[in-house]
């Protein structure tokens, strides 16, 4: 009888499923976050390489539409479900995000370093929906290339030994608190 109320006690108190979700949780949203920054950046970098206006609203749009198709690359095809999310995200309307997008196109393909927008854009075919996956797509090859170059840069290597170090921490504070809780328990019963 009292054996298996330890037993029972145990099965509650070792919850290595809620250990695990929170590991998870830490790598998996630490990892999002720095990919997600780490695009937003290369996307204003490359913007402002290519001769766009960094105080236009269309180069804000164009930054959120990639921040879109990092999240699904094949984000929902049709510009009114794109442009809505993005008029969401800043109060204003659809069309007005369609004319901003496209007006920030324009000024890259007649003013912009003609080199570095035919890297980036296709010039034949502009519309909007095109010109934003051909940029989220070239700037997605250029970054692979570059992950191939140096599969462990010194910033990756820091990410992930800080994200395990958390992750240990994490881990041994709850084993000890199991083992407070086991020896607690085993104390009671003796």
């Amino acid at each position: 009888q009292e054996s298996y109320k330890v037993n029972k006690c145990y099965k509650k108190l070792v919850d290595f499923t809620g250990i695990w979700r929170r590991w998870r949780y830490i790598v998996v949203v630490r990892a999002r976050n720095e990919r997600v920054r780490k695009m937003r950046d290369k996307t204003i970098d490359v913007l402002l390489q290519m001769g766009v206006p960094a105080s236009i609203k269309g180069f804000t749009y164009i930054c959120d539409a990639i921040e879109l198709f990092d999240t699904d690359p094949y984000y929902p095809d049709g510009k009114s479900a794109f442009n809505f999310e993005i008029a969401r995200l800043h109060e204003t309307t659809a069309s007005r995000v369609e004319r901003a997008i496209r007006h920030a196109f324009e000024v890259a393909l007649t003013k912009g370093e003609r080199d570095i927008v035919e890297l980036y854009l296709d010039c034949e075919h502009t519309q909007n929906s095109n010109l934003l996956k051909t940029l989220y797509f070239r700037m997605q090859q250029e970054e692979h290339k570059r992950e191939k170059d140096s599969i462990c840069s010194s910033s990756t290597c820091e990410m992930k030994a800080q994200i395990y170090q958390e992750v240990m921490d994490l881990f041994s504070v709850e084993f000890e608190h199991f083992l407070e809780k086991m020896l607690s328990m085993s104390e009671r019963h003796y």
